[in-house]
């Protein structure tokens, strides 16, 4: 009987290892993409892989970051505790944050100008 419980144990613990590291790997990853709220404002863009909108908006997106916008991709899919706290139902969808608020909020896509618009009103820089 000895034996038998030393063999499920050995079997268990690469098992239990694994699911831990992974849960750890997630927490310090849920820990990077968290929203800087002492820095003025923040864009934080919910999108998804399979989602053509959304393929359409990353290059605007990636636009508006080298141009200085601060701004965070957040795919759903990887993201999912983030896209509940923040409510998002539907990809694309922009959050404008300011000092930790919600400010603002686009769902769909929009075009180039509108959403450098929105990121130049505010103080996304």
């Amino acid at each position: 009987m000895r034996i038998y419980i030393a063999c499920v144990l050995l079997m268990i613990a690469p098992v239990l290892g694994l699911v831990a590291w992974k849960q750890y790997e997630i927490l310090q990853a849920d820990r990077k993409i968290q929203p800087h709220w002492h820095q003025r404002g923040e864009v934080l863009f919910f999108n998804a892989s399979w989602c053509p909108p959304c393929r359409h908006m990353k290059p605007i997106v990636a636009s508006l970051k080298r141009e200085g916008y601060r701004m965070r991709d957040l795919d759903v899919d990887n993201h999912r505790d983030m896209a509940q706290k923040y409510g998002v139902s539907a990809v694309p969808t922009f959050v404008f944050l300011e000092n930790g608020s919600e400010v603002n909020r686009i769902s769909g896509g929009t075009s180039a100008e509108h959403l450098r618009s929105l990121c130049s009103a505010g103080s996304y820089r």
